[in-house]
């Protein structure tokens, strides 16, 4: 494994997040993210578009030896927990930390406020499938893919909610078949309890089961830790997001591992 927070990083995300923006840049090799806090699960436009929920699972290409060494390049797909959000940026997200972790050459993208079902309507942004229709993944070869979301999805149907993590899923796989792709169910930085993050983590494992892929359940990362929440009880402290980058660097070694 590699050792925590080198002296010389190799990687550090160069990202920026447009506060109060409502659209999003494209990405360098280094990575970038689109404006949106995260917010309350809206319901997702109508116009957004959707894979058929009959469409046969596509069978996911797992590289025969998954790189870990310094320099992998990783696209890293999210919510505000990993383009950043409340009071942190994407160069300080969880994503952005579990790269620096591991050595890895990051592309983080996605919209805060945003999800499997749910749009951000008030900054412009589509649901996950409708960004990466957008041409959020079209980034070029990647190692890895990792994909982590469902935390403003939580009041819609869990039913939904795997449905289109499926449909998601479905299109990485389709985009990127020289990565390994991951899905990380919704970290829960919380003082009240889970129960209402319990249908989410529910529905995406359902369908990284569907889809052969592997699946990181961060929901309980920070329980016991209200330290590490920010003001708004919503998005984890710049401490809250290092310790969670921790634990998601240690799954994806997991994952490695285990291949």
């Amino acid at each position: 494994m590699l050792s925590r927070r080198a002296a010389a990083v190799l990687c550090a995300a160069s990202v920026t997040l447009l506060a109060g923006c409502g659209g999003g840049d494209t990405s360098s090799d280094t990575g970038s993210t689109v404006a949106g806090d995260r917010t309350p699960a809206a319901a997702p436009s109508a116009s957004a578009p959707t894979l058929s929920a009959s469409a046969a699972p596509s069978a996911p290409t797992t590289p025969s030896a998954l790189p870990t060494a310094a320099g992998t390049r990783a696209l890293f797909f999210g919510d505000s927990y990993f383009v950043g959000g409340g009071t942190t940026t994407a160069d300080n997200s969880m994503a952005a930390d579990a790269a620096r972790d591991l050595g890895w050459a990051p592309v983080i993208k996605g919209g805060g406020g945003t999800g499997f079902v749910s749009g951000n309507p008030e900054f412009g942004l589509e649901n996950f499938i409708g960004q990466i229709r957008g041409g959020a993944l079209d980034v070029g070869p990647v190692s890895w893919l990792v994909i982590e979301g469902g935390g403003n999805d939580k009041d819609d149907d869990p039913a939904l909610i795997q449905q289109r993590a499926v449909e998601v899923l479905q299109e990485a796989a389709s985009e990127h078949p020289e990565a390994q792709l991951v899905l990380v169910g919704t970290l829960d930085p919380t003082v009240d309890g889970f129960t209402d993050t319990d249908g989410v983590i529910g529905a995406l494992r359902a369908a990284a089961e569907q889809q052969g892929v592997p699946y990181v359940d961060a929901q309980r990362w920070l329980e016991g830790r209200p330290e590490l929440i920010g003001p708004d009880f919503d998005h984890p402290t710049a401490e809250g997001h290092l310790l969670a980058g921790q634990k998601l660097a240690d799954a994806l070694l997991a994952v490695a591992a285990g291949s």
